[in-house]
Formats: C-alpha cells, structure tokens, sequence
C-alpha cells in the first residue's frame, strides 16, 4: 500500500471516527431535539447518519479492495453529507439549546411562582393551624378528638374545666380510663363505631365521671374527620354540661308531679264538690220526703208552662190532689205511717205522670200535676184514674183515698196563680161533697175571671215604687198574659164565638200603669200608641172579623208584649 492510501486511509478513519463520535453525540440529543419540536429535522438527520456512514464504510471497502476508482466520488459524497450533516447538527444545537433554555427559563419562572404560592399557601396554612389551634382551645365547649380505639389526640381548655383532667394527663389515653362509666362502655363504642363509619351522632345524654369522681350529665355531639385521602381517621367530640339543667328538669318534674297529685286531688273534690252541688240541687228542687219536685220547681214549671200554652194557643191542666184524712194516719198510727202513705201516693203519681207532665209535693200532704197540652176531659180522666190507683194501693194501715181538682187554661183564665186557686177551690168541693172524687172547676163554675180594680192598683203602685222587684215582675208578666189572652178570644171570635173583645166598661190593665211610670219608662209613649192601636184592631175584630185582621193582631201582640219583657229587663239590669 502506498503512503497515499495509508493517508487515505487514516483520514477516512479519522473522520469516520469523528463522525462516528458526532452521531452518538447527535443521536443522544434525539430527545432533546423532539422536546423543542424539530422531529422532521431530526427524521433528516438520522438518514444523513445512515448515508454518511454508508459512505465510510463504502470508502473503507474501497481502500482495502482496491477499487480505488471509487473513492475520490464517494469521499466528495461523505464529504457533502458530511458538511450538511454537521451543519444541521450545529444549527439543531443552537435552535434546541434555545429552545430548551427558552423552556427552562419558563419553567424557572414557573417553579419559582408555584414555590411562592406554595410558601404563601404553607404561611397560610400554618396561620390557619395557629387559628385553629387556639380557636379549639378557647372554644366556650369542651371538645377533645380522639382515633378508633378511643384515644384521647386533643383536649381543649373546657374540657378541663369540665372534667379536671389537665391536657398533658389525657393526651394518648383512653376516654374509657379517663370518664366513660364502665356501664356505659358497651354503648360508647357503639357510637365510637358508628362515627367512625362516617355518621355523626348528635344530642347523646351522658353520664360522665370528672378526675374528682363527680358524676355529671353531659350532652354530646361527636362528627368524624376525614384525612386527605377522604378516610374517616378520627373524630371530634363536643361537649355541654347539662347538669344543672337535669336538676332544674328533676325539680320540674317532681313539681309536676306533686301538680299533678294537687290536681288529682283537686278533681277529686271538684267531683265532689259537683256531686254535693248536684245533692243541694237535688235537695233545693226535689222533696226530701217523697222524691218528688218540691213547690218551687212546681212553681217555675207552671209559669212556663202556662206563658208557652199562651204563646201557641194550647190547653194546659193542672190538678190538685189532697190524702183525705191524712191527719188520722198521724193520730192513729204515727207520723210514720203518715209519711209511708204520703210516699205511696207519691209513686203513684210519678208513674202515671209521663209525656211531659210532672207531679210535684205541693205542701204538707198536698200534691199537684201540670198537665201540658192537655184540655179538661184529659185531664178529668187522668184525675179519675190517679184517683182509682190511690185507692188500690196496699196499705197496712186503712185504704188511701184522695180527693182531686182540676183547672184547665180558659179564656178567663189571669194567670197561674189563678189556675191554681181554681183547682184548689175544685178540691176543696170534692172534699165537701164526700171526698175520694175528682172536681173540675170549670165544670162547678169555680171560676176567678178578673182582678179587683182595687187591688190591681195596689199592685201598680208597689210596681211603681220598686220597678226593679217582685211586684214589677207580676205586674209586668199579667200585662203580657192579658194581651195574649187578648189574642186567644179574637182567634175564637173569628172563629164564631160571641164573646166580647173590649170592655166598654173597665180600662185594661196596662193603662193605670202606663200613666203612674211615665217618668220611669223612656219608651212609654211607644207602648201607650202600640196598646192604642192593639184596642182598635179589636174593635175592628169585633165588628167585623177577619183573618187579615187576625193576622196583624198577632204582629202587633208579638210586638207589644217583646216590648215589656224589654222594660222588665231594664228594670232589673238597672237594680
């Protein structure tokens, strides 16, 4: 070989071993070359390698086999890939050292910016724990958080007020060695669980034992804490003594109760009190002797009774019944035996009193029945078979008779007081006539058709100097029957019946009163011209009746007689 191939030679070497040397260097910057985004260029310039050292290798072969003729072209060749080849390499370099110091200088920046938001976000979470740290300890409730087994990790200022123990003494040990009663341990760890599982638990009443073995009652709320990756690792337990309070409500309680013992005992004699109130209303309207209604309630019943027949035109009946010879029974065979056949007669009459009549022990050994709706025929014949049952009650003594009289509601009848003195007159005809049998005074003309003109003034005049009283109130109420009495003769009036309206005589009743309360009644002359006008519609009657008439009459009745209830209501709301 001459020296001119040996330098050939060396020199294809030497450079293949450059270029050799310079495509490992450009090979190892592949990544760096991608990162900065020439991978086309970095494409090119690995098929340059490619060529390059295809053209080493061909030149190389050429020396050793001595095809010489080859070498000049292909060193021109490797020579020209080689150039464009280190020329790319130098300007991939450059453009990806900029590249890449363009993209370190941004992720200097950036690095230095997350580090600062990462030491501002590190201040603010330090500054966040401090807060925490002393919000947790100052809190006003005792709280304390605690892991899985019931370790004690915190414990706060109130927690050692609340249960004496110092943080440093609860700090790693249990809250079953430190307050938890042993009885109640089965259900800590219940709620230990059951918080632990992620549900809070709220509102727990406990009793809990302080560091000097006090018990004291405590209401707790325990929630559980998530670490970062969400898990429920510990919890929280807040805590309020509510022993005060359980005092206050066991006070409270046995208050209540003791109330309620009171009003046990209140009701008790509230019942009582009714039962005695209802024993004196027994008492106070029914008769000792024979459980019958005594004279007061026989009283009111007639009164109403007789203004209802009044107002609806319906017969009413009253009968009077005396035990004859009832003192004989006292002479004879004791007041005993008096009082036994005074009851016998009694039970006699209340179970035949039905239908809304009521029998009543008027006085002494004198009874009555009011007779609603019942005219005199019915009532004659109810008396007849009072009578016969009186008769045949068994007695030990002698045979119980009674002699009866009756009275029923006519067109002269004044008011009840009348109708009982008729029945009464009735009785006292039976007894003179033989006893044991029934009178009715309308039948034996035993009739009271009106008040002595003397005596009405009397009664006006007491009225007058006491509107307010007893004597107002029957005087008032006789007005009111008479007017309805009125109306009662213009229905039988047009019904046929002659009989007279209007006394051509004697003044009506209401007049002598209506002059002497003038300067009493404000509403006088309003019901002067309301009685003038009645007066006159019964003359009109009278001449020539007519339902029309009737009709208005009945208005103007209605009218008058609400117009003296009013005057009688003022008078007693004025006493």
């Amino acid at each position: 070989m001459s020296a001119k191939e040996i330098l050939d030679v060396t020199a294809i070497g030497s450079g293949a071993a450059i270029m050799t040397v310079s495509i490992h260097r450009a090979w190892t910057m592949r990544h760096a070359v991608q990162a900065a985004g020439y991978c086309n260029l970095l494409r090119l310039q690995l098929l340059l390698m490619k060529l390059f050292l295809g053209g080493y290798l061909f030149s190389a072969w050429a020396i050793t086999s001595g095809h010489v003729q080859y070498l000049h072209s292909t060193v021109a060749l490797v020579y020209l890939f080689g150039s464009v080849f280190v020329l790319l390499t130098v300007w991939l370099a450059e453009q990806t050292t900029q590249t890449l110091q363009q993209y370190n200088r941004e992720l200097e920046k950036r690095v230095q910016e997350r580090t600062e938001e990462l030491q501002v976000a590190l201040q603010e979470q330090q500054t966040a724990r401090r807060r925490f740290a002393q919000l947790y300890s100052e809190m006003p409730v005792a709280c304390f958080t605690y892991n899985r087994e019931g370790i004690v990790l915190d414990w706060n200022s109130e927690c050692e007020r609340l249960y004496g123990f110092r943080a440093e003494e609860t700090i790693g040990r249990s809250i079953y060695d430190l307050f938890v009663r042993p009885e109640d341990a089965e259900r800590t760890r219940e709620v230990i669980e059951q918080v632990m599982s992620g549900n809070p638990v709220r509102d727990i009443e406990w009793l809990d034992t302080t560091s000097d073995g006090e018990v004291r009652w405590v209401l707790c709320s325990t929630f559980p804490l998530l670490d970062g990756n969400g898990q429920v690792t510990t919890a929280i337990s807040a805590n309020i003594d509510i022993t005060e309070r359980k005092k206050q409500e066991h006070l409270i309680e046995q208050q209540r109760d003791e109330l309620e013992a009171q009003n046990a005992n209140l009701q008790q004699l509230t019942q009582r009190l009714a039962q005695a109130n209802a024993q004196m209303e027994r008492m106070a309207s029914t008769d000792a002797l024979t459980g019958l209604p005594n004279h007061r309630v026989f009283r009111e019943r007639l009164w109403r009774e007789y203004l209802w027949s009044l107002e609806h035109d319906q017969p009413l009946s009253l009968i009077m019944l005396d035990v004859d010879h009832f003192k004989q029974f006292n002479d004879t065979y004791g007041h005993k035996a008096g009082d036994e056949v005074l009851r016998k007669v009694a039970q006699v009459l209340e179970e035949a009193s039905n239908e809304g009549r009521l029998a009543a022990r008027y006085g002494g050994e004198e009874f009555a029945v009011i007779m609603p709706q019942a005219g005199a025929e019915d009532a004659v014949s109810f008396a007849e078979e009072v009578r016969e049952a009186i008769a045949d009650v068994p007695c030990c003594y002698r045979q119980i008779t009674a002699s009866v009289g009756v009275s029923t509601l006519g067109l002269h009848t004044l008011n009840p007081d009348t109708l009982i003195e008729e029945a009464d007159q009735a009785l006292y005809a039976s007894k003179r006539e033989g006893r044991n049998r029934v009178t009715h005074a309308t039948q034996n003309r035993l009739l009271i058709p009106t008040i002595p003109a003397e005596e009405w003034l009397s009664r006006v005049r007491e009225a007058v100097a006491d509107p307010a009283g007893f004597a107002a109130h029957r005087m008032i109420n006789q007005i009111v029957f008479d007017h309805l009495q009125m109306l009662r003769r213009a229905r039988r009036v047009l019904e046929g019946m002659d009989i007279p309206l209007v006394s051509q005589s004697e003044e009506c009743r209401f007049v002598p009163w209506a002059r002497l309360a003038q300067e009493q009644v404000e509403d006088i002359d309003e019901l002067v011209l309301q009685h003038e006008h009645i007066c006159a519609l019964l003359r009109r009657l009278q001449a020539q009746p007519s339902p029309d008439a009737l009709l208005e009459l009945e208005a103007l009745v209605r009218q008058f007689t609400n117009s003296l209830r009013e005057t009688l209501a003022i008078y007693q709301l004025a006493a």
